[in-house]
């Protein structure tokens, strides 16, 4: 499939990456064992428990399947059980990040939040992609008012600022910071 190798070829090099949203894991498998051995992945995903049972019990079943998906790696990889947006706001990194995959809520307010909340964590040379972002012929149910796809819309407008789209692959898009600028600043 076109999107895993084009996600393992954005992690083949990268020493701390951040999945935002992770279900079960199956793109957190992907990630960390493209990335270097001293590399570290966290994946934030609040895991709700939102299903009547799981609510019961107590206990997330797709958490569970998410640890089990990424066990190979469990020493490098860490798990953030919160929102999108509070693990921006304070949970610490080692190191800035050289990857973001936002693969999330994706209505546009949330990835709106997701895209301004996670780029001041990027470093200068750093991408962030995002899942569901572009119109391709493997996803037609995407349009142009999709969250995702209007966010890379305006992206690549430059209402963010100075962002260059670098890779393209089925629905997903990856952007970099153009000459280091962050979201909000100036295009000068």
């Amino acid at each position: 499939m076109a999107e895993t190798a084009f996600l393992r070829s954005l992690a083949s090099d990268r020493r701390c990456a951040i999945e935002v949203g992770v279900f079960e894991g199956a793109t957190s498998a992907v990630l960390a064992e493209a990335m270097p051995p001293e590399g570290t992945l966290y994946l934030v995903d609040p895991y709700d428990l939102g299903v009547r049972l799981e609510g019961l019990l107590g206990f997330s079943f797709t958490w569970f399947v998410a640890q089990r998906s990424v066990r190979p790696w469990r020493q490098r990889v860490h798990f953030v059980r919160t929102t999108s947006f509070e693990a921006a706001l304070s949970h610490p990194l080692d190191r800035p990040a050289d990857l973001i995959f936002v693969d999330a809520d994706h209505s546009y307010e949330a990835v709106r939040q997701d895209f301004l909340a996670w780029a001041p964590k990027l470093v200068t040379d750093g991408v962030m992609a995002f899942h569901d972002s572009r119109c391709c012929p493997a996803r037609p149910d995407l349009n142009p008012s999709t969250g995702p796809v209007r966010l890379m819309s305006e992206i690549r407008l430059g209402l963010f600022g100075s962002w260059e789209v670098t890779a393209e692959a089925d629905s997903l898009t990856a952007v970099a910071p153009f000459n280091g600028r962050r979201p909000g600043e100036n295009r000068g």
